[in-house]
């Protein structure tokens, strides 16, 4: 039979109540460790695949770079000699 409280007594009073669910607080810790450790190994594998795709895009630059300037310097050296 549920007793009607009056408010001031509810607020200083613990209850349980029952639940099919318990988990150990060590395997709690476990689980939140564990799942830190994944998002960070992904975040950082996802961080070095970016990194390469960046390093791969920048020696294409430099290549493009270098391309432009051997034919400027070839075109200057054909005009030289015309």
């Amino acid at each position: 039979m549920h007793v009607l409280q009056q408010p001031a007594d509810r607020a200083t009073e613990f209850t349980t109540v029952a639940s099919s669910e318990h988990y150990d607080g060590s395997t709690l810790m476990v689980a939140a460790y564990a799942a830190i450790w994944v998002l960070l190994m992904a975040w950082i594998y996802l961080l070095w695949r970016k990194q390469a795709m960046l390093a791969a895009r920048l020696d294409g630059l430099e290549r493009s770079i270098d391309r432009a300037a051997a034919a400027a310097a070839e075109k200057k050296a054909s005009k030289a000699q015309a």
